[in-house]
């Protein structure tokens, strides 16, 4: 889960400069760095129900 706060954090910061700078490439890095995180959360959650 802290890998993924600070992917998390990488991506809002990358969507305000993205957005701020009018620096499309920086929003789509952000949009892929958000799936990242979410692959990740989903991962853990898997991984603590099955220690369950």
């Amino acid at each position: 889960m802290e890998q993924a706060s600070a992917l998390l954090d990488s991506t809002r910061r990358a969507s305000f400069i993205g957005v701020m700078d009018n620096e499309p490439v920086l929003v789509w890095a952000s949009h892929y760095l958000s799936d990242m995180a979410k692959a990740l959360m989903d991962d853990a959650h898997m991984g603590m129900l099955k220690k369950v």
